[in-house]
């Protein structure tokens, strides 16, 4: 069998960790029930187990398969993106990743990771290259936080598109609502997906809920409490933003003040 050449390609290539991860998946085994399949032999079936690969799978099967490509190993997710044909993908995937975070959120479940981009051998078994090791440095060792990195070469790529006008899709969309920036680091605001949402009370409430549930569980673990703390700095900081100002710019989209006055009571 003659050796197979592998190509380097230009790629989007983000990495993403759950939080507590190696506790969930005790729960996971625990939640596991038996069960007989049509042949009698039986087997185990975890509901918990069900709900996060659904909640994954979910997301990923919106994504156009031709230029992404998804790969779940345990806790970790990896998604490319082949966008030099299509620069709105690089808006897209920002788009993608803030519905996971948020599909996770409501099941319990928290992202950290980053974003990179460069050289990148994608093939359906094969995720090799410099942008995956970039983004998973990031992750393990600057995330920190609930939050997904955006690596320089990337911020400015995605910078210099939606400045000449390449990311069609997405004309006038402000950056600066989309992606955050503290200190060196740049990260993604999950929050402003709500613009995508009809139902803003039901987006703001279930993260406040997982929050809060968070905060309450891990209040002697300092640590992981620091975590959670933080992101509820960020929803808060957003959600006070979104309801003085950006839901007016809204297009298609009349507030009333019911709403606003539900908005206010989600504060945490």
């Amino acid at each position: 069998m003659a050796a197979r050449e592998f190509i380097y390609q230009d790629r989007i290539v983000a990495f993403l960790d759950v939080l507590g991860f190696r506790e969930k998946l005790e729960e996971f085994e625990q939640d596991a029930q038996a069960k007989m399949n049509e042949q009698g032999a039986e087997y185990l079936e975890s509901q918990k187990v069900n709900e996060f690969v659904n909640a994954f799978l979910d997301t990923i099967d919106t994504l156009d398969e031709d230029n992404f490509r998804s790969y779940l190993f345990s806790d970790n997710i990896c998604i490319t993106v082949d966008y030099i044909a299509n620069p709105d993908l690089m808006v897209s995937l920002l788009f993608a990743i803030s519905e996971l975070f948020y599909r996770l959120a409501q099941k319990g479940y928290f992202l950290r990771g980053a974003i990179a981009v460069g050289k990148f051998i994608d093939e359906r078994r094969i995720a090799l290259g410099v942008p995956l090791t970039t983004a998973y440095l990031m992750e393990s060792k600057d995330a920190v936080y609930p939050r997904i990195l955006i690596s320089d070469e990337y911020y400015q790529l995605l910078k210099e598109n939606l400045a000449e006008n390449k990311v069609r899709g997405y004309v006038g969309l402000d950056e600066k609502l989309l992606i955050k920036h503290s200190s060196e680091f740049h990260y993604l605001n999950v929050f402003y997906h709500v613009v995508r949402k009809e139902d803003k009370v039901k987006f703001f409430t279930d993260f406040r809920e997982k929050i809060l549930d968070n905060l309450n569980k891990n209040k002697m673990k300092e640590k992981i409490y620091a975590k959670y703390l933080w992101l509820k700095d960020q929803y808060n900081s957003f959600l006070e933003l979104y309801m003085n100002d950006l839901i007016f710019q809204e297009e298609d989209f009349e507030p009333n003040n019911e709403l606003i006055e539900q908005l206010k009571t989600l504060k945490i």
